[in-house]
């Protein structure tokens, strides 16, 4: 679970750290209270900076489609599943350190640095705001479609999908000086393995 920030800080400088606790979980929801408490960044190794940090929680059983919300507002909260994005890690080619897991209101998105300084971002966010360019082409995601556009310069690809409220991006730039065809990005996205 990440949780929105508004900084997080190192060199000696306070940090707040979220803490989370289940207040309530039943057969449809999990309940989830998100508390923030300052830890100086010099008594414990400094992490990656960012405006997100992870707070763990363990249920009873798995989240499954159960919905979570806010013990504090009673809103629901988006819930993201792996399950739904492809494995990157899976092809030894792509680093989680090419970038930090962020979370603003309710989306998400995690950076990858990959082979000759290419960039693969996964995004996640509710259906209802995602922003998508026109349709250049599909390509086959799971059971379904997904929705090729451009992205940025020339040779650079996004593919999205929906599941459920969901809407799931994969963009990748190519290393800079280089482009992709769009055959290459789809053999790319194709070659991904999920979970």
């Amino acid at each position: 679970m990440a949780t929105s920030m508004d900084r997080a800080i190192c060199d000696g400088e306070p940090e707040l750290l979220p803490q989370a606790t289940v207040t309530h979980q039943d057969g449809t929801q999990v309940v989830i209270s998100v508390t923030m408490s300052t830890v100086r960044a010099d008594e414990k190794e400094c992490p990656v900076t960012g405006d997100a940090a992870r707070a763990f929680v363990s249920l009873q059983q798995p989240l499954g489609d159960r919905v979570l919300r806010d013990a504090t507002t009673r809103q629901a909260h988006p819930t993201y599943h792996e399950r739904d994005v492809p494995d990157v890690l899976a092809d030894r080619r792509w680093d989680p350190s090419g970038g930090h897991v962020t979370s603003r209101d309710a989306r998400w998105s995690q950076r990858y640095s990959g082979p000759g300084g290419a960039m693969l971002v996964i995004n996640a966010e509710p259906t209802t705001s995602a922003h998508r360019p026109a349709t250049i082409a599909t390509v086959p995601v799971r059971s379904g479609r997904g929705i090729i556009t451009s992205y940025g310069t020339t040779g650079s690809w996004t593919v999205w999908w929906e599941v459920g409220q969901v809407t799931y991006s994969l963009s990748l730039e190519p290393p800079e000086g280089h482009g992709s065809t769009l055959q290459q990005f789809k053999q790319q996205f194709a070659g991904f393995t999920w979970s």
